[in-house]
């Protein structure tokens, strides 16, 4: 595990996860990542190497940093519709950005900009396989947390009618974590199952960090935004 990584907690008051800081700074630990991601980066070109050993590897490492250290830095920056802020706690941010902002720092040469500014349906697109996404239509929240328990623990990318963020299941419970638009409208983490920002008409649902995403990222290869 990454020595800059946050520990995350559960709060009873509010279902919001807390972070409590372990040691360094979000861009100390942004650079670590970068940092380990080119020394994987050299062994996955190595003659002979085992790559689904790396690859395996790779994908624990991002998966961590992510949900462990990147997330939560964010988690209290306010929500606005044209929020476009790329540090933690300052200035405001709007869902898709988050979603940009947060693939960016983990290492990803996402198009922060231009995918941040595309509806939840492309976004998905360009991350996800189509084996890896399912879509659901007038379908009850239940239904959707009970595929993504059913797919296993890991991080997936939700996109409902006019919003997007990451579902984390950690292999007990399912997530979202996103900038809400509803309520105190700040960047958090809540239970799937009873968030508010679920209910939609049409949710499309797709499983991260899958063999391209992570072959993309140990190969420094640009992800370019599915436009209309």
């Amino acid at each position: 595990m990454l020595p800059f990584l946050l520990l995350l907690a559960l709060t009873q008051a509010d279902a919001e996860r807390t972070v409590s800081p372990v040691g360094g700074t979000y861009a100390a630990g942004v650079s670590a990542l970068a940092a380990q991601r080119m020394a994987l980066a050299e062994r996955w070109l190595q003659p002979k190497v085992d790559r689904k050993a790396v690859r395996d590897e790779a994908r624990t490492i991002v998966r961590e940093a992510i949900t462990r250290h990147i997330l939560p830095a964010w988690f209290g920056t306010p929500w606005e519709f044209y929020g476009d802020s790329q540090t933690p706690g300052t200035g405001s941010i709007a869902c898709g950005y988050l979603v940009s902002t947060v693939l960016k720092d983990a290492g990803f040469r996402v198009e922060r900009v231009r995918m941040a500014q595309q509806s939840a349906e492309n976004i998905v697109k360009t991350l996800v396989p189509p084996a890896k996404t399912w879509r659901f239509r007038n379908r009850p929240v239940s239904e959707v947390i009970l595929r993504v328990k059913g797919a296993g623990a890991g991080l997936y990318l939700v996109g409902l009618d006019y919003h997007v963020g990451f579902l984390w299941n950690d292999g007990e419970q399912v997530w979202m974590c996103h900038a809400s638009y509803l309520g105190d409208a700040k960047v958090l983490c809540e239970d799937a199952l009873t968030s508010p920002a679920m209910e939609s008409r049409y949710h499309i649902v797709g499983r991260l960090l899958e063999d391209g995403m992570i072959d993309a990222w140990l190969n420094g290869q640009k992800l370019l935004t599915v436009t209309p």
